[in-house]
């Protein structure tokens, strides 16, 4: 048996049996009757690119139509970003600049298919435009490659952003190659439709990528109503790319919404769509779809009942339905059945669920290190979870201290369960539900990280990985499905990096605000203390500030010591030192009180060694006054008080930005360590 018997869940590539099984819904038929409807929106995986391929086999079959499909690649669009750039950073300028730029490159690809036609090229005015078409390029190349290179040509480096869009239609001739286009599409007596597919190929979700989409949607509505419909266009665009033009564009209401139409799909169709393909799979010509379903189906999953049982284990559409029937599909064979059964779909959704759920750490390990820890704790749980809930359960993590490093770090960088959330949020893990919209809203894009949670607001995690978490509920309803607006292919963006950065940034600020001496003194001490946690994280555990013997306002932190590292190995084996003092200092100098204070509570779990933060620039003793207070507690007592600057901490705490393999930290300490017994202790004789 194929592995996947009923077709690849890629239109693209599975022509063969999409277009014997096609199953026409009430959308593609009104796409056929009429193109008012000119953008065509859809979540991932309800079927865009099978109707661009079905869509363009039928009007190619119509007489004196032609037609054109537009599919950039990822690397295409990637390349355009910055020929883009130069059209400034105000949204509105940019999508201006850029519907420019994509209205041409349509118009010269139609221009260059007319150009190779032996009977329609002598209806071109080749001689008005003959340098366009000779510079535009072969039709082997890519629109996007062709409009880089133009762009390239004809913009002026000198020039402000706003003269280039001024002066683009000109450069570009935009008026000429419009007159002579409509011209020889009126002598030809043909129509164009011209298909635009995967526009969500290299998208970035900030306002350049979004303005690069925009603009294309605005070039297919205006080429229509320029053209007097001798071309039409279609886009088809992924649902939240359209929701990120809809808050961005101030004319989106005026231009876009009538426009549209959204893609829809049930309980209805989506049978359909999998009995014509059961009969063409298994070379079937049962007519009646009922029939057809339980002739392969078995017990309990028999009949529309039996159906429905399966697609609640979806999110309502095509692609889920297919995924999980063709991996059921595949167990059966292995068990020497032809027929699923329950057993089959349960074992396979749960399969898809912890794939996807492992996927998603997967994805995110180098910048989230710690998110399978927040994820585990709603095992079990209801689906949908209160904001007071869910911030009780994460915050159980965030008391955790006896974990690797770089998961430990990440739990440190957070302030409280709210940070979490949002951060879960931010990688589409848990949803938060829309008043006015009255749908559970998904984000994958890192685009609204800091986004409001508030007491009664609703959550609910994301129904694919429901079945991994063993959640309480784990089917989902049609009116269920259709609430969430989401993408639930993982698309890691550098906003996920950044958030990290940034509560790194907020942390390196916040040092830069304490002003030294007294008036600072305790908001230093939190800050070591939240810096200490971050840097030692994996090396140090139970580390927290309480008060020292000598006054209730002196305060040091303590951390126990779990010798993990070479460098922590050597402090439990050289000094007997389980517990490790940190003296918080807000000055710089260290006097001969100070070494003395720490010498009276070196004793038993606290061991030989302790250390002094701070607000010095560097971890170096000042010559005499703190070398010889530091070597006459070793000579007298065996003790040793290492001193380290708030710039130390500072430092480590950037490169926390980028976790490294090798330990920078635990060798400098060494190197550190090895100064005090090889410079500053040693004792010289005359």
């Amino acid at each position: 048996m194929k592995g996947n018997v009923l077709g690849d869940i890629r239109a693209e590539h599975d022509s063969k049996m999409l277009e014997s099984s096609f199953w026409e819904t009430s959308d593609y038929k009104s796409l056929l009757e009429s193109n008012d409807r000119a953008i065509v929106v859809g979540r991932r995986g309800t079927g865009k690119s099978a109707l661009v391929h079905m869509l363009a086999k039928h009007w190619s079959n119509k007489p004196k139509t032609k037609v054109m499909t537009i599919s950039p690649e990822e690397e295409q669009i990637i390349g355009l970003r910055d020929t883009f750039e130069l059209f400034g950073d105000k949204y509105l300028h940019i999508k201006a600049g850029i519907k420019m730029a994509w209205r041409y490159g349509i118009y010269m690809e139609i221009i260059t298919d007319l150009a190779n036609h032996y009977k329609l090229q002598k209806n071109i005015d080749v001689a008005a435009i003959a340098h366009h078409i000779q510079s535009w390029g072969s039709r082997r190349q890519s629109i996007s490659s062709k409009i880089r290179k133009k762009l390239k040509d004809i913009l002026i480096a000198e020039q402000s952003p706003q003269s280039r869009i001024a002066d683009l239609s000109d450069a570009l001739e935009l008026d000429l190659i419009e007159e002579v286009l409509f011209e020889a599409l009126e002598k030809s007596d043909v129509q164009y439709v011209v298909f635009a597919d995967k526009l969500d190929e290299g998208y970035s979700p900030d306002d350049l990528g979004v303005a690069i989409v925009d603009g294309f949607i605005q070039t297919v509505i205006d080429i229509k109503s320029r053209s007097k419909e001798l071309v039409i266009a279609f886009a088809f665009v992924r649902d939240n790319i359209y929701r990120s033009i809809s808050k961005l564009d101030p004319d989106f209401t005026r231009n876009i919404e009538g426009q549209t139409l959204r893609l829809h799909w049930d309980e209805y169709n989506l049978f359909n769509l999998v009995c014509n393909r059961m009969r063409i799979a298994f070379k079937c010509d049962i007519e009646n779809n009922t029939r057809i379903w339980n002739q392969f189906a078995a017990n309990e999953l028999k009949g529309k009942d039996g159906f429905r049982t399966a697609l609640k284990l979806t999110l309502y559409r095509p692609r889920d339905i297919l995924v999980l029937l063709n991996d059921a599909f595949l167990r059966a064979n292995s068990h020497d059945r032809k027929e699923i059964i329950l057993e089959d779909i349960d074992a396979t959704a749960k399969t898809i669920s912890s794939n996807r759920l492992n996927d998603l750490h997967k994805e995110y390990e180098s910048i989230f290190p710690a998110l399978d820890e927040f994820t585990k704790v709603f095992t079990g749980c209801q689906p949908e979870i209160s904001i007071p809930a869910a911030v009780e359960k994460v915050e159980k993590i965030l008391l955790i201290d006896r974990l690797n490093k770089e998961k430990l770090q990440d739990i440190f960088l957070f302030e409280n369960g709210t940070q979490v959330l949002q951060r879960l949020y931010s990688v589409g893990f848990i949803g938060l539900y829309n008043e006015q919209s009255a749908s559970f809203v998904f984000c994958h894009d890192g685009k609204e990280p800091d986004r409001n949670f508030v007491s009664n607001s609703r959550l609910l995690i994301h129904p694919c990985y429901w079945l991994a978490l063993g959640t309480s509920q784990s089917e989902l309803k049609l009116d269920e499905a259709e609430e969430i607006h989401d993408e639930y292919d993982i698309e890691v963006s550098s906003a996920s990096t950044e958030q990290r950065n940034q509560r790194i940034g907020a942390l390196l600020q916040e040092l830069a605000e304490i002003p030294e001496g007294q008036p600072g003194a305790v908001d230093f001490e939190s800050w070591c203390l939240k810096a200490i946690k971050i840097i030692f994280a994996g090396s140090l555990c139970n580390v927290q500030i309480h008060p020292n013997k000598c006054g209730l306002q002196q305060r040091d932190i303590v951390g126990t010591n779990l010798g993990e590292t070479k460098f922590w190995k050597r402090i439990q084996e050289d000094y007997q030192t389980r517990q490790i003092i940190f003296e918080i200092k807000n000055y710089r100098e260290l006097g001969a009180a100070e070494y003395r204070q720490v010498n009276s509570y070196l004793c038993n779990e606290y061991g030989r060694i302790a250390f002094f933060v701070t607000r010095d620039h560097n971890n170096n003793l000042s010559k005499d006054k703190e070398i010889n207070w530091a070597k006459e507690l070793f000579n007298d007592h065996k003790k040793l008080v290492v001193k380290l600057s708030a710039k130390f901490l500072e430092k480590h705490l950037r490169k926390a930005r980028s976790p490294q393999k090798h330990d920078a930290l635990d060798k400098e300490l060494n190197n550190l360590l090895d100064t005090y017994s090889r410079q500053y202790l040693i004792t010289k004789y005359k």
